[in-house]
């Protein structure tokens, strides 16, 4: 266990208090069933045979035949998550099948010949690829590592992180990522997937170049992007100091990562400091939408399995439990917000995947002792 940050940090909002161990491992054991529930109707509803993989909607409409990479990524999650938390055959043998599927975004033929995961499926020639889309596959094949030890998701993941770093990094420019290959503006979400992916190789091969480049970025950030109104939060870019959830998320994993493979302590007090800002900023029961909020959330939970202090796991319950409550539609689905609003556009693959999702992490996080 590592110590708490200092009595001198911002007071950030409390989240609703737990119950009893005994209800918390009820609850842990339903959203392991809610888990199981909810991949096996998006295998029933979204995937599509003739496509061999997955459609936005259940009737196969959206912009193209196959989801988009971002609006595949929460499921691709909650696959990961589901074989973190029930490492059966079953379950690691469904990872590792979407996995190789998913490894039909690479096009080769991306910007202009690099080659990069593009958000359209087993296409060519798609142009300007998003540095963000291969940060989330970058996160998911990482997670796929993690859970089946599969070399082979080790070498995606480098690639999406190859991309990032060789093209995104702006050596020329003072630092930061750009959003895409088009290089017109630079992003946090980029920055911050590459902090992550960088330090999960790290951490999974002890590398010093991966070392070097989450520090790098997590210097830049540091130096360019700090919103002191809200907490050192990280903004946008240099000129944008719009703070998101998600972004926060994934630094707060990333140090967390980086404080257990260095053993140095800073990168956890890092993690809290985030963490308690974003509890101040954010609110308790997230309401942006579900397929962003769950990274946010999943950051919590990786610092709750550092330092053990409840709160981060009970902000991610009270989200769970509002979802379960609130989130489901007549048919099963779960199609809406965490608050009963409608996710817009209704029916995608995406709002459904991230509730899964968050079910899958709190399946596999063991409940504080209350």
């Amino acid at each position: 266990m590592i110590a708490l940050i200092a009595a001198s940090a911002a007071v950030a909002a409390k989240p609703p208090p737990l119950p009893s161990r005994e209800l918390l491992l009820a609850d842990q054991a339903a959203f392991g069933a809610l888990t199981a529930d909810g991949l096996e109707l998006a295998d029933e509803l979204w995937w599509k045979p003739q496509l061999g993989f997955y459609a936005a909607r259940p009737d196969g409409g959206g912009p193209e035949p196959v989801a988009y990479l971002w609006w595949t990524f929460p499921l691709f999650e909650a696959k990961a998550a589901a074989a973190l938390a029930t490492p059966t055959p079953a379950n690691k043998a469904a990872l590792n099948d979407f996995a190789a599927r998913a490894e039909k975004y690479w096009d080769p033929t991306a910007g202009g010949g690099v080659g990069a995961y593009s958000s359209s499926y087993n296409a060519r020639y798609t142009g300007n690829p998003y540095f963000d889309d291969n940060g989330w596959w970058g996160i998911a094949y990482m997670d796929a590592y993690a859970a089946t030890k599969n070399t082979r998701w080790l070498k995606d993941a480098t690639r999406g992180l190859t991309f990032i770093d060789r093209y995104g990094w702006d050596a020329k420019g003072g630092g930061g990522i750009w959003w895409d290959f088009g290089r017109e503006k630079k992003t946090s979400e980029s920055l911050a997937a590459g902090t992550l992916i960088a330090a999960k190789l790290y951490a999974a091969t002890r590398t010093s170049k991966y070392l070097a480049i989450a520090k790098k970025y997590i210097a830049w950030a540091e130096a360019h992007t700090l919103n002191p109104r809200q907490g050192n939060l990280y903004g946008r870019n240099a000129a944008d100091d719009t703070v998101m959830d998600y972004v926060e998320g994934m630094m707060i994993s990333a140090q967390v990562s980086l404080c257990t493979s260095t053993k140095q302590t800073r990168y956890c007090t890092r993690a809290q400091q985030l963490a308690e800002a974003s509890l101040e900023q954010f609110p308790i029961l997230a309401d942006w939408a579900p397929e962003t909020d769950v990274i946010y959330l999943r950051g919590l939970l990786d610092l709750y399995a550092k330092d053990r202090n409840p709160r981060w796991y009970a902000v991610v319950y009270a989200n769970a439990r509002a979802a379960r409550d609130n989130a489901r539609d007549d048919d099963g689905l779960w199609s809406r917000k965490w608050n009963g609003d409608w996710a817009s556009p209704q029916g995608t693959l995406y709002t459904h995947a991230a509730t899964v999702q968050l079910f899958a992490w709190l399946a596999g996080a063991t409940p504080p002792d209350v």
